[in-house]
């Protein structure tokens, strides 16, 4: 697990991108003839080191503004209410909550994989290989399965996403 680093907290959220990075070139380069357990954990890391960079940003704001009680919350969408309950409009939770409002914005994306994995059901997804006893699997293959090449993609897209929304929101950040 990632730490936050404390003098700065955009580093911090910067930090979290890197190491999503890095693991998902772990994932596609040195493990991609891994077992699919140990595809599946570094799939789960890189999804939630972007999905904590997304968390910190929004309590980083909600530090900003003096919301009560964000410490403590680790979904988007909480913080989001959070700040509506609150009557406090921050632009970065703004494109948050558009964000994850939009079911075709990665962000949403990344938020539902959280979600999925924080439940039992999530924990218990492993992707099964083809093979010639079942041919209709051959034909059917999900692209966006966990670990297929476009889930893969789709990671590697999350991770640009994220990269620029946080860079577009440090201006914010910064400002107060």
């Amino acid at each position: 697990m990632s730490r936050m680093v404390r003098e700065n907290a955009v580093s911090g959220l910067r930090e979290r991108i890197y190491f999503a990075q890095a693991l998902l070139r772990q994932l596609t380069r040195e493990q991609a003839d891994a077992v699919p357990a140990v595809r599946l954990a570094l799939r789960g890391a890189v999804v939630f080191h972007l999905y904590s960079a997304l968390v910190g940003l929004a309590r980083q704001s909600a530090n900003t503004y003096q919301v009560a009680g964000a410490d403590h919350l680790f979904s988007l969408a909480a913080l989001v209410q959070a700040f509506r309950d609150s009557e406090v409009e921050a632009p970065e939770m703004a494109i948050l909550g558009q964000a994850l409002a939009d079911r075709a914005d990665l962000i949403a994306w990344l938020d539902g994989e959280m979600q999925s994995a924080m439940g039992a059901a999530g924990l218990a997804r492993r992707p099964a290989p083809p093979s010639d006893a079942n041919a209709l699997n051959l034909m059917a293959e999900d692209r966006y399965a966990p670990l297929a090449e476009g889930d893969l993609e789709r990671l590697s897209n999350a991770i640009q996403r994220v990269s620029e929304l946080v860079e577009h929101c440090v201006g914010y950040l910064e400002e107060w």
